[in-house]
């Protein structure tokens, strides 16, 4: 996405902070699926879903993803259901995909299914089980059908993952909640949401039949990912303490968003994700003020497209739309939602776990100063073993491909008892990357 900013200093600094939200779109190059697909299903029970084929011109969510009638009340991340996927391109040669449901709960606490997918490596698992890696996928959309998990139009891996399966890591993925099971919206960029869903994958990829995994996790994720990464190490020690984190992996992450509403009601450039974001917000937060922040015209576009077009093409009806024609002009003014924003933007919790957070220095989506603020304010509050990374020349897609190999090098590292290279009080707070961010 290319912008343009001709504006006064202090309001071009808002809006660059406001760009890191925009993550997202690039995060996917797998932007345009507006229909995902399904294949037929073999059931053989309410648990066991069988086995079933890639196939590319399928359309529709397969019913693996329409969860079980009167679910009970399980604690989170429970399996519901699991099913083995073959012939994903990209799955290395051996590893075995399985589609996955499992409970996750509401940022309320109610119980919901959430699905996502899981890849077991062909190696035997070590003693004491695999170590799994959780994944958080950037942008897809927030409608159902967006679903990473889908597997059919579009096909959105682990950027390294090739590194991860020959490590012997088991992936472990959500796709948010929301997204492939429809009992709520995808509550997009609401970081409690997506940290959950993280870590109840990992939780849920444990119970897979016959698949010989423990405890230990790492967690990696890229921009929107990236933000859900950061606020699952967050939550975990709470929320999932039955998971021992070895450590934290985000980038490219999203931050910035309590500089978000200063400009949306006039900012163009960004409402591709702007608008999602606060529209699924006013569906999730029960306090949200949606009609001092939305003009009628707004809840119209936001009811019939946000929850049924994925973000590629959200983001073309969009733009046929200014942003002063679906937001109140004093939404930037609202208080309510102003922390709201400040809420969704991580590092003002503690991570009790080493944290790498990398960053490619001619990226336009998330901006390098934009993930340098957050680094500061995470240094502030965390355990001070964080490590960040600054790639001379990678963007907002290429920082995960040139940063896989040293990725995967600090993730063993780590695992092996490595003390993290924490880059916390330098001046300036980074190394120059590639990097494998221990000594």
């Amino acid at each position: 996405m290319s912008i343009t900013i001709k504006l006064t200093k202090k309001v071009a600094i808002i809006t660059a902070l406001l760009i890191s939200v925009a993550l997202m779109g690039a995060c996917s190059s797998n932007s345009n699926k507006n229909s995902a697909s399904s294949t037929s299903t073999t059931t053989v029970n309410r648990f066991n879903f069988g086995t079933v084929s890639y196939n590319p011109k399928a359309t529709g969510i397969p019913s693996f993803y329409t969860p079980p009638n009167n679910l009970p009340n399980k604690p989170n991340g429970t399996l519901i259901r699991y099913q083995k996927v073959l012939g994903v391109p990209g799955v290395p040669s051996g590893a075995t995909l399985y589609r996955i449901m499992f409970y996750s709960k509401t940022i309320y606490g109610k119980g919901i299914p959430e699905s996502g997918y899981a890849i077991v490596p062909p190696t035997p698992a070590p003693a004491g089980g695999y170590t799994i890696l959780s994944w958080a996928h950037g942008t897809t959309g927030a409608a159902p059908i967006c679903a990473p998990s889908i597997f059919q139009s579009f096909v959105y891996l682990p950027p390294g993952l090739n590194n991860f399966i020959t490590d012997n890591y088991l992936i472990a993925a959500t796709d948010y909640e929301g997204l492939g099971t429809s009992v709520t919206i995808h509550p997009y960029l609401l970081g409690q949401s997506e940290g959950q869903g993280v870590l109840d994958a990992a939780i849920a990829a444990q119970q897979i039949p016959g698949v010989n995994a423990s405890n230990k996790v790492f967690i990696y994720g890229h921009s929107q990912g990236g933000q859900s990464a950061l606020f699952a190490g967050q939550l975990a020690p709470t929320y999932a303490p039955s998971l021992k984190i070895l450590g934290v992996v985000a980038a490219a992450p999203a931050t910035g968003f309590q500089f978000i509403v200063e400009v949306t009601p006039t900012d163009n450039s960004v409402l591709a994700f702007t608008f999602p974001m606060l529209w699924t917000w006013s569906q999730a937060y029960t306090n949200f003020p949606t009609s001092l922040i939305f003009t009628k015209e707004g809840m119209q576009i936001g009811s019939q497209y946000v929850g049924s077009v994925c973000d590629g093409n959200l983001g073309a009806i969009l733009n046929n739309y200014p942003a002063s024609d679906l937001f109140q002009p004093n939404a930037s003014l609202n208080g309510v939602v102003q922390d709201f924003a400040m809420q969704n933007d991580p590092g003002s919790v503690p991570i009790p776990a080493p944290i790498l957070i990398v960053q490619g220095t001619a990226d336009t989506t998330v901006y390098p100063q934009f993930t340098d603020f957050n680094v500061q304010q995470t240094c502030k509050v965390t355990n001070d073993s964080l490590d960040y990374v600054l790639l001379s020349g990678a963007n907002h897609s290429t920082i995960v491909s040139d940063e896989a190999l040293p990725i995967s090098q600090w993730m063993q590292a780590i695992a092996a008892g490595t003390p993290n290279n924490s880059t916390c009080g330098l001046n300036p707070d980074y190394i120059s990357g590639p990097g494998t961010g221990v000594p």
